[in-house]
Formats: C-alpha cells, sequence, structure tokens
C-alpha cells in the first residue's frame, strides 16, 4: 500500500510538471501605431469600397463612410467611428450610431474588423491579436481624416479595441463602450490562453461554433460559423489590453452603458462586474465620466433594432454624455 501511494504521489507530481510544463499561446504584441491612408476623402472612399470587394462577403455588410453631407464630402468637426464587436458589423450599433451622427452633423465610419461579414464556413481561422486590432486602428485613420476630431464608438470586443485605442492614442475627444467585452461571463474563456488552453478549447468547443438561433435577418449581419481559433484571440486580446495601466492611462471623456438589472437579469455574454472595475480604474477624472446600467434593453447587444428592446434609453444617454460631457 506504501509502494502505491508512493508512486501515486510521483505520478500526480508528474502530471501536475507536464500540465504546468505544457504549450500556451504566444503573447501578443500589440502597436498603437495606425497605418497610413489617403489624406484626398475621395480618394480614401474609393479606397475603401475597392479593399471591400476584394472580400467575400454578404450583402450590406462592407466597411462604409456614412458622410454628414453627401453633396460635399467634407471633413467634419467631428467624426464618429464605430467599431462593431466579435463576429458583428455596423448593424450591431444601427440605428444608434447614425442617429448620434446626423444629430451633430458628424461624418460617420463604420467599419468591419478582420474577417467579419464574410461568406467563408472558415472564418476566424487566421485571426489573431494583432490582425483583430488593425481593423480597429484602420477605423481610427479614417476618422481622423473625416473629422478634426474623432468619437470612438465600440461594443463587446470592439469596445476592448476601443479601450486600447484610447489609451494610445489620447487625441481621441471621447470614448463610448456599449457592453464593453473586458471578461467573457463567469470568465469562460479563461482556461483558453493557460497551459495546454487551446488544446482544451478545441476539444471542449470542436473546431467550429455554429450560431443557429439567429433569425434570418440578424444572420445577414453576424457570423453563424466561425472557428473556435477566434475566441482564443478574443482572450489572447484581453489579457493584453484589460490590466489596470490600460485604464489608467486614459483621460479622454468615457461613456460605459450596458444591460444590467438585477442578478438574474443582465448581460451574460460579458462581465459587467469587469466594466465596473474598469469604471474604477479609468484616468479620467471623475466629473467627465459616465456609467449607465439600462435594464430595459434585455439584451448584450444595446443598441442594435435587431436585440434591444430599449433603443430610446441607449440614444438618450449617449446624447446626454455628448452634450453635457463632451460639449457637442
Amino acid at each position: 500500500m506504501k509502494k502505491f501511494l508512493k508512486w501515486a504521489g510521483i505520478s500526480l507530481v508528474v502530471l501536475i510538471l507536464i500540465y504546468f510544463i505544457g504549450p500556451r499561446p504566444a503573447t501578443p504584441t500589440l502597436s498603437p501605431e495606425l497605418p497610413v491612408i489617403s489624406a484626398d476623402l475621395i480618394q480614401l472612399e474609393k479606397d475603401i469600397k475597392t479593399s471591400e470587394a476584394t472580400f467575400p462577403l454578404k450583402p450590406d455588410n462592407a466597411a462604409r463612410i456614412i458622410w454628414a453631407d453627401s453633396t460635399q464630402k467634407q471633413k467634419t468637426k467631428y467624426s464618429i467611428v464605430y467599431i462593431h464587436g466579435f463576429g458583428a458589423s455596423w448593424a450591431e450599433g444601427d440605428p444608434i450610431h447614425k442617429q448620434l451622427a446626423a444629430k451633430y452633423k458628424c461624418n460617420l465610419y463604420l467599419a468591419r474588423m478582420y474577417d467579419a461579414g464574410v461568406t467563408s464556413p472558415t472564418a476566424f481561422q487566421g485571426l489573431t491579436p494583432e490582425n483583430f486590432l488593425a481593423g480597429a486602428k484602420h477605423a481610427l485613420a479614417v476618422g481622423k481624416a473625416l473629422g478634426d476630431s474623432v468619437i470612438v464608438i465600440g461594443c463587446s470586443a470592439g469596445g476592448l479595441l476601443s479601450t486600447y485605442l484610447a489609451a494610445t492614442h489620447p487625441e481621441i475627444k471621447a470614448l463610448v463602450l456599449y457592453s464593453p467585452c473586458f471578461a467573457v461571463y463567469k470568465n469562460a474563456l479563461s482556461i483558453s490562453t493557460g497551459p495546454w488552453g487551446k488544446q482544451m478549447l478545441h476539444l471542449l468547443m470542436g473546431d467550429y461554433r455554429n450560431n443557429t438561433h439567429y433569425a434570418p435577418d440578424r444572420a445577414n449581419y453576424w457570423l453563424t460559423r466561425y472557428s473556435t481559433n477566434g475566441l482564443l484571440t478574443l482572450q489572447q486580446s484581453m489579457n493584453a489590453i484589460v490590466k489596470p495601466e490600460t485604464f489608467a492611462s486614459i483621460k479622454m471623456p468615457v461613456f460605459i452603458g450596458y444591460y444590467y438589472k438585477d442578478e438574474e437579469n443582465q448581460d451574460k455574454v460579458v462581465s459587467v462586474d469587469a466594466m465596473l472595475t474598469a469604471f474604477e480604474q479609468l484616468g479620467t477624472p471623475a466629473a467627465q465620466k459616465r456609467k449607465a446600467a439600462l435594464p430595459n434593453t434585455g439584451d448584450h447587444v444595446i443598441a442594435s433594432h435587431f436585440t434591444s428592446k430599449d433603443l430610446p434609453s441607449v440614444f438618450n444617454e449617449t446624447d446626454r454624455f455628448l452634450k453635457e460631457v463632451v460639449g457637442l
């Protein structure tokens, strides 16, 4: 019996060592440097259309500029950039982003992140934290060309990417975050970046995720099938960005809106607690940051007509922030 216990103990130690020295996903190398784009706005729009036409996209999923005045196509005092979330599209923030841009006569850029909107059944197979962020950096570069000052709106994982932009580009005028993904609900993905994380993720979830619950109209604007590599990339991106020093570096006005009614009725896609922790860690002066629990929205995606049950509250809270804090 003693010999058995001895060997059992040795085996347990060996297994623990094998686990902790096992392979881990690479640590991302993120850079805040923005790409160079055309300063000629007519040419810039052409460049965006030409680039988007090279991808196999579902109808109406391409990135686009919404001009404050389509007859003039000139730079505006403020521009708004919308950065959508994981596997979503510009429709994730529709109509709120268009309503805000129209009210304040802003040029609006509706970005498209890596592989979003594609018809390929292997979407996100090549997603990395670096090329995920690249879409957001391109969006900010476009926003800077479209307006003298840029307001960035990010939803879910787009809020995560927008947070990195705000921490590294203090010239951003204001940051609006809808249900930002600073942690998945109950940290369900955290294991994926630990030892053997990639292997365990594939073991538990398979090679691909299929979203079969979307109605056909919504399914046109969200990926319904994607590689689970995308989930690994999402957690890697959170690990790289969600740090106290990131939030402390943000000094501009910030608004965070999210679905929360009570412990049972709240956002169960991403963590509300993580949002509230981030809010407290912001370097933004107290008078210039606002948060709003929106109990009647009823969904993680609070700003889309496809999902939100209370679009007026989302618009009104954001509008109040832009008027009273940002000074639009």
